[in-house]
């Protein structure tokens, strides 16, 4: 039997698209034995390697929702701070806690502190800011070994770092926190961003974990054009545009990529969660022989 992997993208609200994906697949009888997953791809990947059903992931998504935009409550003060030292002291406008304490509740359920407690192969890459080096945390699969280079601190680092423990919460925190949105999540001394600044579609690393072929669930060309220009919006455009060229790279190792048509929504507008997952189901329909072409060659 094809070992199948499926890649989720990250995208913010759009994410409720791969919770459409994932009913569609189960119900065309497409068993998935590997999943990866960026930032809001990382919550639906995890969810589902525990072992809950997409409906269930759809309520838990929405109840992220209405806690998206957790924003810091000492944004104020730090603004005044900053206006009156010009020291600039804000890393983010939300904190991210919200989203760790919700996971953290429905990881409990399930029996999961730990990565290393998931009962499926699942892969989260995150950014660490001081090195610039890509970090995959991973529960199951094919064991990848770490190199030994020494880090050059005048230098970015190219090679991936593999992790195989962890908190699950901190890290599906850590690979959502979207820059200048979200802070950075401190973890083991190492300052954690999303994942897409480098990896938001983590398709090659299911072949390294013995991913035979690779679904991959991309949103690169539903563009977001905000209605007005302010520092959310600026920033969450740039990294669009960025992303879209940094993906490519990634999506060139998946076997089939879906693209669901989606409405316009931006990165924290949670309000058609229920109508992406719809959109998401509706693209494995109309695609499903090409995908099982694709996967069963």
């Amino acid at each position: 039997m094809m070992k199948i992997g499926l890649a989720l993208s990250g995208g913010g609200a759009k994410g409720a698209a791969h919770i459409g994906v994932l009913q569609a697949l189960k119900e065309e009888d497409i068993k998935i034995d590997y999943i990866s997953g960026t930032s809001s791809g990382s919550i639906i990947a995890a969810l589902y390697a525990v072992g809950y059903n997409p409906f269930h992931i759809l309520s838990i998504f929405n109840t992220y929702c209405k806690h998206i935009a957790d924003y810091d409550k000492m944004l104020p003060f730090k603004l005044m701070n900053t206006i009156f030292t010009g020291k600039i002291s804000i890393c983010g406008l939300a904190k991210g806690d919200k989203l760790e304490s919700i996971i953290n509740m429905y990881m409990k359920n399930k029996g999961i502190i730990d990565i290393s407690q998931v009962p499926m192969p699942l892969a989260i890459p995150t950014v660490d800011l001081k090195t610039g080096e890509v970090i995959y945390f991973i529960s199951k699969g094919e064991r990848i070994e770490n190199t030994d280079d020494t880090i050059n601190a005048t230098k970015f680092d190219d090679d991936p770092t593999y992790l195989y423990s962890g908190y699950l919460c901190s890290i599906i925190r850590a690979s959502s926190s979207f820059p200048a949105v979200f802070q950075p999540k401190i973890y083991n001394k190492k300052v954690l961003v999303d994942g897409g600044v480098r990896v938001n579609t983590p398709v090659s690393i299911l072949k390294q974990m013995g991913a035979e072929k690779v679904i991959a669930v991309s949103f690169d060309r539903n563009k977001y054009v905000p209605n007005n220009f302010n520092i959310v919006s600026v920033s969450i455009k740039s990294f669009d545009i960025m992303g879209h060229q940094v993906n490519q790279e990634e999506l060139s190792y998946a076997d089939y990529v879906l693209r669901p048509k989606l409405d316009d929504v931006s990165l924290l507008d949670g309000s058609k969660t229920n109508l992406l997952a719809t959109q998401g189901y509706q693209a494995v329909k109309r695609e499903i022989e090409s995908i099982k072409e694709k996967i069963q060659s």
